[in-house]
């Protein structure tokens, strides 16, 4: 099977500094048995599961010179236990001794003489925690597949059978041999004499879309030209900077329920918010309102057989806001202008312009953006990812000991050096922070100051909002922040319009802001006692390996 454009491009741009791989940290209670795995009744496990995806059994095989895409081919020495690695925590084993270990784990590039993945099981971790690192290359998921993966490896049934296949599911991918000799070098031949067309048909394709986004009239606002420049728009080093948090979904959703938003706005508010705070901390807070990219998924809930068929939009944070509320009003705006404009252009784009360059070309482009450090003098396009994904919606189990947490490790680059995910997991959503090193020497200090901005806004509902039970709250569908499928709300409390162009220190009386520079930086944050309290709801929480007890 030959890879897509967008996969081949993640291989063709990967170097030592920029591993084009993502990881999901999935934390397991085991104090059942004392921290301990069954490590061959879990490679059995795994070995049984990965049929269902294909590609995970599959190597690369190179066009000739570079000049063609690469193409999949089943791996006739693949055997999963080569895949499978153990590792044990020093101690205390909290959540700090884990993500650095993760950190050392993430900074190495996979081998392409196999199929790009690893399964780390590390032990050691504080109160008879596991965690699992599963690290696959980006060319082989993108976050909305990747989510899907967790519910092949674990199960719903606490009781079910440790090497037993579930029914399959997902769509076959195709066999389709790779060319060979003579044929090879006229595919790659072929693909560098058209790549002048397929140059001029992107183009073309590309003033049409943006046309289409122009009748919109919100084209300025959802492709904004004068982003910013922060810490994160330098360029990085080999050394990553990892941390996390959790928040509960139900809070997320009465925020959104009461000012009329989105499950992403709340989402995008709430790092906006924290990166307020601590840009405004070291005294780099921009005038202009930082952006932040935000992958979409482009099959719009459709089935893949792997891969990525993502597209993405620029949405503004409103860092230039003071007051939370407001804040995230104007995030909802300018994420409804940026769908807009997104839809009006295409979710093909991305992936049309990605199939138009050769591989070996768009990696000697790569090494030159690297090599004379353009990141440093170019204009920034945006200033942080933030990706939102859906993930299983109920209790997963790992041989019958309960999943707590699924965090995600994503992708940085020059220019692009800070990412935030977060994957939906039942009643909450883990949120994973991962930047270059010298920009973000502290992660947790951002990821608690996460969870402090949702308090914030907690607090802020209730002053406008009367109490209600939980039980009287619209039950929704989970969010589907890739494939853009979430619901209005059942009713909306009118709120004021948001107030643009506010400085750094401004506030309103009455209303919540900042508690100074660096107090939402604490080590923990602090609930406030609001409407999800009121309501019997989980309060959000920094999240260690469980929270509480890092």
């Amino acid at each position: 099977m030959k890879l897509s454009g967008l996969d081949s491009a993640f291989l063709a741009l990967e170097s030592q500094e920029w591993p084009a791989h993502v990881v999901c940290l999935t934390i397991v209670d085991a104090s059942d048995t004392g921290g301990r795995v069954d490590h061959a009744a879990f490679e059995r496990t795994l070995a049984a599961r990965l049929p269902r995806l294909p590609l995970l059994g599959r190597k690369l095989v190179q066009g000739p010179w570079g000049l063609a895409r690469p193409h999949w081919v089943e791996d006739p020495d693949f055997e999963p236990a080569n895949h499978l690695r153990r590792a044990t925590l020093e101690a205390p084993g909290g959540r700090r001794e884990l993500t650095a270990m993760a950190e050392e784990i993430y900074r190495h590039r996979l081998p392409r003489d196999r199929p790009l993945w690893e399964w780390w099981i590390i032990e050691g971790l504080e109160h008879g925690r596991v965690a699992h690192l599963w690290k696959v290359h980006h060319a082989c998921i993108d976050g909305r597949s990747g989510a899907a993966m967790q519910e092949i490896f674990f199960d719903a049934d606490p009781h079910a059978p440790v090497d037993v296949d579930p029914a399959p599911v997902g769509t076959p991918i195709e066999v389709i041999e790779p060319p060979q000799g003579w044929q090879a070098v006229r595919e790659g031949a072929l693909s560098l004499a058209g790549t002048p067309v397929r140059v001029g048909r992107q183009l073309g394709r590309l003033g049409q879309g943006v046309v289409q986004a122009a009748l919109t009239g919100r084209l300025a606002q959802a492709l904004p030209l004068n982003v910013p420049r922060t810490r994160y728009n330098e360029p990085i080093g080999e050394r990553r900077s990892y941390g996390f948090c959790t928040v509960s979904l139900p809070d997320v959703k009465l925020v959104k329920n009461v000012f009329g938003v989105k499950v992403n706005d709340v989402v995008l508010a709430i790092v906006a918010g924290a990166l307020r705070e601590q840009l405004d901390g070291l005294g780099e807070l921009p005038e202009r309102e930082l952006i932040a990219t935000v992958p979409v998924d482009a099959t719009h809930g459709g089935e893949r057989a792997g891969g990525n068929l993502i597209t993405g939009m620029l949405v503004g944070l409103a860092t230039d806001v003071a007051e939370p509320a407001e804040r995230l009003l104007c995030i909802h705006e300018n994420s409804d202008a940026a769908k807009a404009v997104q839809s009006a252009m295409g979710s093909e784009l991305l992936t049309g312009l990605a199939e138009t360059p050769p591989p070996a070309l768009l990696g000697l482009l790569g090494g030159l953006y690297r090599d004379a450090r353009l990141a440093s003098v170019l204009p920034a396009l945006c200033n942080v990812t933030v990706s939102n994904v859906p993930g299983p919606r109920t209790p997963l189990y790992a041989h019958g000991q309960k999943v707590e947490a699924f965090h995600s490790m994503g992708i940085i680059a020059d220019g692009f050096g800070l990412f935030i995910g977060g994957m939906s997991y039942h009643d909450r959503i883990d949120i994973g922070v991962l930047a270059d090193k010298e920009a973000l020497p502290d992660p947790f200090a951002l990821a608690d100051s996460i969870v402090e901005q949702l308090n914030l806004l907690l607090k802020a509902a209730d002053e406008i909002a009367p109490a209600r039970h939980a039980h009287d709250l619209p039950v929704e569908p989970e969010p589907e922040t890739e494939a853009e499928g979430e619901v209005e709300p059942a009713a909306v409390v009118k709120v004021p319009p948001p107030r643009r162009g506010r400085g750094a220190g401004a506030s309103d009386a009455g209303s919540p802001t900042r508690a100074g520079k660096g107090a939402s930086m604490s080590a923990a944050a602090k609930p406030v006692q609001g409407a999800g309290a009121r309501r019997g709801q989980p309060r959000s929480r920094a999240a260690g390996v469980e929270a509480g007890r890092a």
